[in-house]
């Protein structure tokens, strides 16, 4: 069972089981009951690959690697034979013929180069790296948010396969499309990649943070700008308030207060590690752990967000309070975010000996 460091909550995987069946994780609950008409998404169970290979690597518990096994089977079987990926599954297991453009594709990337990073056994090796490279291909056609998730996938595969030269130079291109979508957008007083600061935001700083310390400086020059530019807007020297989704906060508009996601809060601790491993500039680790507090109190309304006897997380911050359901993605970014916390401060768990 996992133990609680320095005042943590505890991490638990409970809510996590309760929304999961022998499909796959489901995307939403009502309250704490799994929403079957909503069915399943591939980006949610990439996520929860995430989070379950994490788990397992620190705490060894066998309840964390079935969990994986059931959301990488669901990850594996959404990649079409060209390598593209599917998104939305219904609850009867048939895909959605129809789906809005989604970032399905690099989150699969991300999910599988942290398995191959640090697999629970070798074996996990082959068929991973051969569902890994089937949808590399693809990298130059995402969106930016899709190429910024290739680009950490990319960064783990080659923790494992470092030899990988043609692996690096797809990375390169992606942090190219990121550059310049940062160069055709940015003006003096917008330092960002579009004209908008919207959903996910600071995943894009934290690919160019992380292709800045694998290939090219000048990523970093980027990623720096950027993420200052991105906390001006959200950190408010006490806590931190997120942009919201009912508006969004568009160059030259207002910025929409709520209603705040956690996937906001992941993506900045997530980020803001990032930061600190490239610069060792320890402000970084000061404000990762305030964005952490979000989950717990430290916000606008100065309410938790996470519950601390469903072991789930609500699915944002209102203006009048949170949201009562407790899906998978929120929950998901809370785990995520305290894992990453708790591998701070305890240090990284033991990895592989690498493949060549």
């Amino acid at each position: 069972m996992a133990k609680s460091i320095n005042k943590l909550p505890e991490p638990s995987l409970e809510h996590l089981q309760r929304l999961t069946d022998d499909t796959g994780l489901f995307q939403h609950a009502r309250y704490t009951i799994p929403y079957r008409e909503e069915g399943y998404c591939t980006d949610d169970n990439a996520r929860a690959v995430i989070v379950a290979a994490k788990y397992y690597a620190r705490y060894h518990d066998q309840q964390a690697l079935q969990l994986l096994d059931r959301y990488l089977a669901f990850v594996l079987h959404a990649q079409n034979s060209d390598g593209s990926v599917k998104n939305l599954m219904n609850f009867d297991r048939t895909w959605r013929k129809e789906e809005p453009g989604n970032d399905a594709l690099g989150r699969v990337l991300r999910a599988l180069g942290t398995v191959l990073a640090n697999p629970p056994s070798p074996a996990y090796l082959p068929i991973i790296k051969e569902y890994f490279e089937n949808s590399a291909v693809h990298v130059e056609k995402q969106s930016p948010r899709g190429t910024a998730y290739s680009i950490l996938g990319m960064s783990e595969y080659l923790k494992q396969f470092p030899q990988a030269g043609n692996l690096e130079g797809w990375m390169e291109i992606a942090a190219d499309n990121l550059a310049a979508q940062y160069e055709n957008n940015n003006s003096p007083s917008w330092q960002w990649f579009d004209s908008a600061l919207t959903y996910d935001n600071a995943v894009l700083p934290h690919a160019l943070f992380v292709a800045g310390s694998i290939l090219d400086g000048k990523f970093l020059e980027i990623a720096e700008k950027t993420s200052e530019f991105l906390l001006a807007n959200i950190f408010n020297g006490r806590h931190f308030s997120f942009i919201g989704c009912e508006g969004w906060y568009k160059h030259g508009g207002i910025r929409a207060k709520f209603d705040q996601q956690p996937i906001e809060a992941a993506s900045i601790v997530l980020m803001l590690g990032a930061a600190y491993d490239a610069t060792r500039n320890k402000k970084y680790l000061t404000l990762q752990r305030k964005a952490f507090q979000w989950f717990l109190g430290e916000n606008d309304l100065h309410i938790p967000l996470y519950d601390s006897k469903t072991k789930g997380c609500s699915d944002g911050l209102l203006s009048d309070g949170v949201n009562p359901n407790q899906g998978a993605e929120s929950t998901l970014s809370f785990l995520l975010s305290l894992l990453t916390i708790i591998e701070n401060i305890a240090g990284p768990t033991a990895k592989t000996k690498k493949s060549r």
